[in-house]
């Protein structure tokens, strides 16, 4: 023992001088020790650790570089979330706009509701062209490319609508190339928030839409307080220019980022083949949501001048109710959707939906008509987001072909839905018309109940 102990006491034998006093080459690896813990490379994934697995964040200390599948905003949503709102802008404001554009020409709703048909005409587009687009230049390329086209279609847009006798000319094609860039902008947008947070993608894609929602608050009462001091609707549309500067910058900066950097798996072709049953009945949930929306941005202010005598500037203003409802009913979601089923969510929705617009439909008063229209974007707001979602949770594994066939049906509804609308108000009134708005409230309810069905039965 006392030997042992001697032993023990024995300094430890000096490494060899060479060694020792040898400067350390940082591209040579030192051999490594496996009684001494190296330490995490950020860049190599941490074995599998299954009592984290069920949590959205590790509570593990977080490495310098950005996880996968943050469940809160960082900047690569940032990018996706200004480009939402590049394209919000345009849309929030060209819905009052029609009216006033079709009151300048003295053309009938259905010639200023081409307007709607062209600009859907072109999400249609994207979505058959989308596929190819992000396989040739991934997805920032595309987003980049995308608002650029909004901006100087937009600019276009508001030139070409001065000039006498070929206003329509111009304004008719140009709508469908600012709803093509448009539509590949927003499906870009959707699909990088959904990939880049994972399991937290329904909260932050409905927190992203909640913010372009926000900014689709002002552009209404822009057009109201252009047009009240002579400016015309195009002044407020022409602000859509910084958005999309910033927009560009901001993609640019993710270009390295996964969800940004991403071409489509296999042919990378669109396609609408080889989807699971549950796809489709979240696609037409989605596509009766979005029809009731764009419906509601047109034409509610028609409904307001001839049920409550509003006038016209005025009622463009008031569609910031229902916007105004659909940015604060998102913003009380966000958090609900960590929480609860999208399914859930959207059926709630629908039925608050449905209870605004029998208070807006039916009453004769401003005050309450807009109240109304509060409520019904209130539960309006978050049946897009929660929808794209669900259907992208139901592709199978395909995110950006999922999408692409969702912008073509979105196109769809964003264009037939308010020329419908206008069709109907020229033959029995904006009021009657406006009975289409619960009849798709029911399509998109039943829309989410088969989707889930079927998930569930396969």
């Amino acid at each position: 023992m006392v030997a042992a102990g001697a032993r023990s006491r024995q300094p430890a034998r000096p490494a060899p001088t060479a060694t020792l006093n040898r400067p350390h080459d940082p591209t040579t690896p030192r051999p490594h020790d496996p009684t001494t813990p190296r330490p995490h490379d950020p860049t190599t994934p941490r074995p599998h650790d299954p009592t984290t697995e069920d949590s959205p964040i590790s509570d593990r200390p977080a490495p310098a570089a950005p996880t996968a599948d943050p469940d809160r905003p960082d900047a690569t949503s940032g990018a996706a979330i200004v480009t939402l709102c590049t394209y919000t802008w345009f849309l929030y404001g060209i819905g009052p706009s029609i009216p006033l554009f079709r009151d300048e020409l003295g053309v009938s709703s259905s010639v200023a509701g081409l307007h709607s048909l062209m600009l859907a005409a072109g999400v249609v587009l994207a979505g058959f062209l989308g596929v190819g687009l992000v396989r040739r230049w991934a997805r920032f390329g595309l987003a980049r490319r995308a608002v650029v086209a909004v901006a100087a279609g937009i600019a276009v847009l508001c030139a070409g609508s001065l000039v006498k006798g070929a206003e329509l000319p111009i304004t008719l094609p140009t709508m469908l190339v600012i709803g093509l860039a448009g539509g590949l902008a927003l499906n870009v947008s959707t699909t990088v928030l959904q990939e880049h947070h994972g399991r937290s993608g329904p909260a932050v894609l409905t927190l992203a839409n909640a913010a372009a929602a926000g900014v689709g608050l002002i552009t209404p009462l822009a057009v109201a307080a252009a047009t009240a001091t002579g400016l015309t609707w195009r002044a407020a549309l022409i602000l859509v220019v910084p958005f999309a500067a910033a927009a560009f910058v901001l993609i640019g900066r993710q270009r390295a980022v996964p969800a940004y950097a991403a071409r489509p798996v296999g042919a990378g072709r669109f396609s609408a083949r080889g989807f699971p049953r549950a796809y489709w009945p979240a696609v037409l949930a989605v596509v009766c949501a979005v029809a009731v929306e764009f419906c509601l941005i047109t034409w509610t202010p028609d409904l307001l001048v001839r049920r409550t005598g509003m006038s016209p500037g005025l009622a463009s203003g008031m569609v910031t109710a229902v916007v105004g409802g659909m940015a604060v009913g998102r913003l009380i979601l966000a958090p609900l959707a960590r929480r609860w089923s999208p399914l859930s969510l959207f059926l709630i929705g629908v039925a608050v939906t449905a209870a605004g617009w029998s208070v807006a439909w039916l009453s004769a008063s401003a005050a309450l008509s807009v109240v109304g229209l509060l409520i019904l974007g209130l539960g309006l707001g978050g049946q897009y987001p929660l929808g794209a979602s669900m259907a992208i949770t139901a592709s199978g594994g395909h995110p950006d072909r999922a999408v692409a066939v969702l912008s073509v049906g979105v196109g769809l509804a964003s264009g037939l839905g308010p020329f419908g609308v206008a069709t109907l108000s020229d033959t029995v009134g904006v009021q009657a018309a406006f009975l289409v708005i619960p009849l798709l409230a029911v399509g998109a309810a039943a829309g989410v109940l088969g989707s889930a069905r079927l998930l569930r039965a396969g």
